[in-house]
């Protein structure tokens, strides 16, 4: 099933359901009362009543009385689909490091530092990437959605996409094993990590770091698709193929099959010792060719920008002045 959430001049952030026909089914309304379906959020932490209900709903959907509840797709805002309770941001692709390292000694330090660094060995993944999935905490607030406009932060002259695949946990657990950790999986998001890039390596050239703060954290910075597709729907979420586009032209194109660390992994990784709860998103990082930094090419004001994961749709969003 493709769900979304979705307002136009009668109903405001009803939750939706993908029909043919470009067409969407109002789910809030057909289960009018029942706080389950109210939002997206609570129709995942419900799964096991939500979605047998839903699906005995679409197949009834062209009853009588039922016609009122569907909207063409042209008719309806599509909005952030859900607020997630939590955001982990992974780094699962060995690739996208070495591609973005290889630039930055091009072109972000001085040619004698740019030397320097690579007869030390620096620039190169770290071993202990292979060893842990590691990840830094996203700003849950900091959301925009489909056409929605991202400000440049101020400065902001390195403003960078990175296109991800984001998964949603359904089913609670802790200390997950890595053979049941999909069926802890809801579904997929398209997800665009909006980073600043000069204000980015800033931060990771302080020694110990602390991780990304100020070039991930800013207004608008996080921005998910506006459809989330439930797991069953993916034959293989290891299989999909990612496309960027600015302003029409292709920037990049990837697999989420590159990945080093799988969906598995970083599902059972997140949950040792600590529960992950229903609607927590699970960004896998930015899949390789997938992100300005690996061209030395930034976003500008006006540029529009779209990241295409096959299955999932399109996420448009503008870039404006801060």
């Amino acid at each position: 099933m493709r769900l979304c959430t979705f307002s136009n001049a009668a109903v405001a952030s009803h939750v939706g359901l993908a029909l043919a026909g470009e067409r969407v089914l109002d789910v809030t309304a057909s289960f009018a009362g029942d706080a389950r379906f109210a939002t997206l959020l609570a129709l995942i932490e419900h799964q096991d009543e939500t979605l047998p209900a839903i699906r005995e709903l679409a197949r009834g959907y062209g009853q009588p009385g039922r016609a009122a509840q569907v909207h063409p797709l042209r008719q309806i805002r599509l909005e952030i689909p859900y607020r997630p309770p939590q955001i982990r941001c992974f780094s699962a692709y060995d690739q996208h490091l070495k591609n973005a390292f290889q630039q930055v000694l091009r072109h972000g330090v001085s040619p004698v530092a740019g030397f320097l660094m690579r007869a030390l060995g620096m620039g190169k993944v770290p071993k202990g990437f292979y060893d842990t999935p590691v990840y830094y905490k996203g700003v849950r607030l900091n959301l925009s959605g489909h056409d929605s406009v991202v400000r440049r932060p101020d400065p902001g002259a390195m403003l960078d996409y990175e296109a991800e695949l984001g998964v949603i946990v359904g089913k609670p657990g802790k200390n997950i094993g890595r053979a049941d950790a999909m069926s802890h999986v809801f579904g997929y998001v398209i997800f665009n990590d909006f980073s600043e890039r000069a204000q980015l390596m800033k931060e990771m050239r302080v020694r110990p770091s602390a991780g990304p703060a100020k070039g991930k954290d800013f207004d608008s910075s996080n921005s998910l698709g506006a459809w989330v597709v439930t797991a069953d729907e993916i034959d293989d979420p290891h299989r999909l193929e990612v496309t960027v586009r600015v302003n029409g032209e292709v920037r990049g194109k990837g697999s989420t099959a590159w990945m080093t660390h799988r969906i598995d992994r970083i599902v059972s990784y997140a949950s040792q010792n600590e529960t992950l709860h229903g609607g927590e998103l699970l960004a896998t990082g930015c899949v390789p060719n997938c992100a300005g930094i690996e061209q030395w090419r930034f976003l500008d004001d006006g540029d529009r920008v779209e990241v295409e994961i096959s299955g999932l749709g399109v996420l448009p969003n503008l870039i404006t002045g801060h």
